[in-house]
């Protein structure tokens, strides 16, 4: 069959075959102006593959394009194409553990967020804080957990100033799968200067362990992600992905198996383990969640997924509407730039601050209304006098937040007055919620969404 195109002759070809409701059509343009409907099926450096509407396959030069559609085959992805086709309806769950993640469902109360643990043999709750560069005990926990809990001759310090503190050290904390051993980290009385306080939690999980983990937090989901394989890596040891087309697998007599879905029955479930071998189970023995998901699993989403398998977490999320920020480290610390009034401002990222807290100074200097100093804010340092502060306009890249009553608080009232401020507020977990935020520290970023 001869089709004349472009001024030349298609090579027509067979590939595999597509679904029609997969494919993409859209109108290419030649050089000589005459058009054609066809979807995108593949390219290298010089060819391009299309369907044309009539079912069979074309070959050609990308040369012989337009402009503009030569400048659409070079920005065209075939996995990302596939996974906007296919994989669109995959929840972010989904995506992360088929890549090795374990999933923990948090907590939310008061937008803190907690994820449930052992601090040695002892059960734990730690609320995960990514504005606390390292990780803090609560001392009475630390010492019932029997902890090696020293004097309490060293100082932290965060909102409401310093407050005592001791070096303690660990054998273990258990989330999941994820076991960090031999650890040392400090021991504080987190809920000092407060009334008839609810010790809620047990210790401050800090972003030195997020970072080591490459935690994943889902704020749209309420879910945290961690990497189990990376428990005992040390800095500068962790790999690439190739290692991680596995799932961890549970069951209800707490059994784990690390593999993939290779076929199933109505009730069973064979899985590819990491190791080679296979498993068949009952998909009854397992836990609820995982049983769902081998329920669900058909071997044309498996396929599909893995043909995404290169796609970064950036790219997948930026594919559903996300916007992403690539942050600002220092130390554990993550900044991310955007705007009050106008004003250019830097914010820390903090999921342990429940609302967003201006700098005073910091509030003042971009036309915010200031009101008394008469509320009270609370820390690690114990608490600290705030006064409520109307916003008129917050961004950060295309999410903008106005007429907002935060809180604004000298945030650096023990600093020296030369210091240099390295943010000028607290972007909190309100705003993170609100934003269904997504934070990633295996590629430092974050990512937000605006629904």
């Amino acid at each position: 069959m001869r089709l004349f195109f472009l001024s030349s002759i298609f090579c027509l070809v067979h590939l595999t075959v597509w679904a029609e409701a997969d494919l993409n059509y859209r109108e290419f343009t030649g050089s000589n102006g005459k058009t054609i409907t066809a979807a995108l099926l593949d390219k290298t450096e010089s060819m391009v593959t299309m369907k044309l509407k009539s079912g069979r396959t074309a070959k050609f030069e990308i040369t012989k394009l337009s402009e503009e559609d030569q400048a659409f085959v070079r920005d065209w992805n075939m996995e990302k194409d596939l996974f906007v086709r296919s994989c669109r309806g995959l929840t972010i769950r989904e995506l992360l553990e088929l890549r090795g993640y374990e999933s923990f469902k948090f907590i939310i109360s008061g937008n803190h967020i907690f994820v449930d643990g052992m601090l040695n043999e002892a059960k734990a709750r730690f609320m995960i804080d990514t504005g606390a560069g390292g990780t803090v005990l609560d001392v009475k926990s630390a010492t019932d957990a029997e902890c090696e809990v020293g004097p309490m001759d060293q100082v932290i310090r965060g909102i409401g100033g310093e407050a005592p503190a001791a070096i303690t050290r660990v054998a273990r904390i258990t989330l999941g799968e994820s076991i960090l051993n031999d650890l040392t980290v400090l021991s504080a009385d987190l809920f000092r200067e407060r009334k008839n306080p609810v010790r809620d939690h047990d210790g401050i999980f800090g972003a030195e362990f997020l970072h080591q983990l490459d935690a994943v937090i889902s704020y749209q989901e309420g879910r945290i992600f961690f990497r189990p394989d990376l428990a005992d890596a040390a800095e500068g040891e962790k790999d690439g992905d190739a290692h991680l087309e596995f799932r961890i697998f549970r069951t209800n007599d707490r059994k784990t198996f690390k593999g993939n879905v290779a076929e199933k029955t109505a009730t069973a479930v064979t899985l590819a383990l990491q190791d080679g071998q296979e498993v068949q189970l009952p998909i009854n023995r397992l836990v609820e969640e995982d049983a769902n998901f081998v329920f669900s699993w058909t071997p044309e989403r498996d396929i599909f997924l893995r043909k995404c398998h290169t796609l970064t977490t950036q790219d997948l999320l930026e594919l559903r509407g996300y916007q992403s920020f690539i942050y600002e480290r220092k130390g554990n610390h993550i900044f991310v730039d955007g705007t009050l009034n106008g004003h250019e401002t830097t914010f820390m990222i903090d999921s342990g601050a429940g609302t967003s807290v201006l700098d005073l100074e910091t509030a003042k200097n971009t036309e915010c209304e200031v009101g008394e100093m008469d509320q009270w804010i609370y820390g690690v340092g114990g608490k600290a006098p705030a006064a409520v502060t109307k916003v008129n306009k917050l961004t950060m890249g295309r999410a903008v937040a106005t007429n907002r009553k935060l809180l604004s608080a000298d945030l650096y009232e023990d600093a020296p007055e030369d210091y240099a401020r390295p943010f000028g507020a607290i972007f909190g977990a309100d705003f993170l919620r609100e934003l269904n935020g997504v934070v990633n520290y295996r590629e430092n970023r974050v990512f937000l969404r605006q629904d």
